[in-house]
């Protein structure tokens, strides 16, 4: 399997020869893109599309952005603010020539700085701390001591993904201004424009059900940029840069590691095993970020690793709840993620438990990993939904 470092070159060489191909194919009396800037004229279709995409990737970007970017996770607005000022400052430039080259290199100019292999997670997961690095403002952690440096240096990384963000989303300005003021009537144009926007939004509500992977969301946003295109010379350079996409954003699996996107966040789990080739722990981590672990205290498993825990087994976090509880105790767990607190439940003889559990994903992978298999147990409900919305239907106390 290819490792992400080699994938990154990969797309890195092909988004190079794309470059040198665009290049040679300029001619005095083509030049890439500019034929669709003479399309002054009303277009139902192109006001759909581009109202399409707009939303689309607007919520593909604020979604993928907070996974990657830990700072905008916490200020999601941020994203959406920057999706918005691109979008506005493309109406603006409506009567101009479209940016699309610039909005292309955007666009694969984040994912190159997003996605690089090399230490890249660690300088992106570090804006909170860097930022909080300024006397008048606190985010997360400050350090000790000044360092101009490092403070300017996430200023200026910050900056130019704020930039990227913006530009991307500035031809898509441009022809939605353009279509609503070329539009013979008012209401036609933003019936048409609602229609676009709304189709965008449950588009991209049934790829998160459906848990489809960001390459899935920007694919979609790439394809509909070439559909903009006038002539197919334009179409075919845009569909072409889908493959480094893909190979950017795509996350190498194995049988013991892999990731998925949730329909609420992205999860990475793993798989470790004892010396003599017992399943030991599964590491889940939600955006990048440790989780929990999927641990078995089965007095069985305990026995032939008497080393595994650091304390007594009655005041293992898992078990200590169940000293205060009395015998065959009912018990409700909201959040019941990999099943942890539901096998300790079942060891300390409840006699019913309800499970509630909101992601689908993090629910089927404590079903078919949890070695000691609490969901298999027939005392044991388990609910798909809010814990919020589990309790207000709920008659049991």
């Amino acid at each position: 399997m290819m490792s992400r470092a080699w994938l990154y070159l990969a797309a890195v060489a092909i988004l190079i020869s794309i470059r040198i191909y665009s290049s040679l194919a300029k001619s005095p009396t083509h030049q890439l893109f500019d034929s669709a800037d003479a399309l002054f004229v009303w277009s139902p279709y192109q006001l759909v599309v581009a109202s399409f995409l707009t939303l689309f990737a607007e919520l593909a970007f604020i979604r993928w952005i907070a996974v990657e970017i830990r700072v905008f996770a916490y200020f999601k607005n941020l994203a959406l603010l920057l999706c918005f000022v691109g979008f506005g400052l493309g109406c603006v430039l409506a009567r101009h020539a479209l940016r699309w080259p610039v909005a292309l290199k955007a666009l694969m100019g984040l994912l190159l700085v997003v996605r690089m292999p090399w230490r890249s997670g660690k300088a992106l997961e570090s804006l909170s701390q860097g930022l909080g690095a300024a006397t008048d403002i606190e985010l997360w952690t400050t350090s000790n001591v000044w360092n101009w440096l490092d403070f300017v240096a996430v200023i200026l990384l910050t900056a130019i993904l704020f930039l990227l963000l913006v530009w991307i989303f500035v031809p898509l300005g441009q022809i939605v201004g353009r279509q609503m003021n070329l539009a013979p009537k008012a209401l036609t144009s933003y019936s048409w424009n609602l229609l676009g926007s709304l189709l965008g939004i449950l588009s991209f509500l049934a790829a998160s059900r459906m848990m489809f992977p960001p390459w899935v969301w920007l694919g979609i946003v790439l394809a509909g940029a070439a559909m903009l295109q006038a002539t197919a010379k334009d179409r075919v350079l845009i569909f072409s840069l889908i493959i480094p996409l893909v190979l950017l954003l795509h996350d190498p699996s194995a049988p013991d590691h892999y990731a998925i996107w949730t329909p609420y966040q992205q999860i990475e789990y793993t798989r470790s095993y004892a010396a003599n080739g017992d399943f030991a722990v599964g590491g889940l981590k939600v955006n990048h970020t440790g989780y929990q672990a999927i641990v078995n205290l089965s007095a069985d498993f305990l026995a032939r690793h008497p080393k595994l825990l650091k304390e007594p087994q009655e005041e293992n976090p898992y078990n200590v709840p169940f000293r205060f509880s009395g015998a065959s105790p009912s018990v409700l767990i909201v959040g019941s993620g990999t099943g942890d607190d539901v096998a300790a439940a079942l060891r300390h003889g409840s006699s019913l438990v309800d499970a509630v559990e909101i992601d689908p994903a993090i629910l089927a992978i404590g079903r078919h990993e949890h070695p000691e298999h609490p969901y298999d147990s027939p005392i044991v409900s388990t609910y798909r939904t809010g814990g919020r919305a589990f309790l207000k239907r709920t008659s049991r106390r």
